[in-house]
C-alpha cells in the first residue's frame, strides 16, 4: 500500500472524529487570531526596565509614566551586542557576523516619560526633562557604551510633535538620553506593555 493510499485510509477512519471536533477547532483558532491581534508577550532581554516578560496591548494609548513597546528608529550602535558563544561560533562556521544594533524596527520596552512640549535639558552629562509635572532627572550620559563605543548625549530642545521621550532606569540602559536613539517617533509606538514577571 502506498504512503498515499494509507492517509487516505486514515483520514477515512478517523473522519467522524474529526468533523465532531471540528467546529471547536475553528472556534478557537478564530479567537487566538483576534487575541494576537491585540496581545502578545514580549520577552525583555536586558535589564533596563527590570523586567523579564511583558504582556503587550497592542495600540493602547498610553501616557507619561506607562511602559510602552516601540520599533527603533535610531541609528545602529556599532559594538552594541557582546561577542559571546553563538558569535564566535557562527564566525567559526564562515558566518558573517554584526554585533551593531539595535537594528531598524527592532522592538525594545521603555518608560514613556516625555511628549510633545516636554523641555529636554542637558547639564554636562546629565539628562533633565522639565514637563509639566515638573523637572525630573533622566540619567546620566556615559561617554562609551560597554564596548567602548563613544556616545553623545541627546541635544537639548523642547520635544516637537509626533516625537517622546523615552527612559529606562537603568544606568547603562540606551534610551532618548543618548543621540543614536534619541526623541522616538510617536509612529513607532506599538503599545503599552504590563510587567508580568
Amino acid at each position: 500500500m502506498s504512503l498515499h493510499e494509507r492517509i487516505a485510509m486514515r483520514l477515512q477512519q478517523r473522519w467522524p472524529q474529526i468533523r465532531h471536533q471540528l467546529p471547536r477547532d475553528v472556534a478557537l483558532v478564530l479567537v487566538l487570531g483576534l487575541l494576537a491581534q491585540a496581545y502578545s508577550l514580549a520577552v525583555v532581554a536586558t535589564d533596563s526596565v527590570h523586567t523579564s516578560l511583558a504582556l503587550v496591548i497592542k495600540g493602547a494609548p498610553a501616557r507619561p509614566g506607562d511602559l510602552v513597546v516601540f520599533g527603533y528608529a535610531g541609528r545602529p550602535l556599532e559594538r552594541y551586542y557582546p561577542e559571546g558563544m553563538l558569535a564566535r561560533l557562527q564566525r567559526k562556521v564562515g558566518m558573517e557576523v554584526s554585533l551593531a544594533g539595535p537594528r531598524m524596527g527592532e522592538g525594545l520596552i521603555k518608560y514613556l516619560v516625555g511628549i510633545p512640549g516636554d523641555r529636554v535639558e542637558v547639564e554636562g552629562d546629565q539628562v533633565y526633562l522639565q514637563t509639566r509635572g515638573g523637572r525630573l532627572a533622566v540619567g546620566r550620559c556615559k561617554p562609551t557604551s560597554s564596548h567602548g563605543v563613544p556616545l553623545t548625549p541627546v541635544s537639548p530642545q523642547t520635544i516637537p510633535p509626533g516625537f517622546v521621550y523615552v527612559w529606562a532606569p537603568h544606568a547603562d540602559a540606551l534610551d532618548s538620553r543618548y543621540a543614536v536613539m534619541g526623541l522616538v517617533p510617536a509612529g513607532a509606538l506599538v503599545g503599552k506593555a504590563v510587567k508580568l514577571w
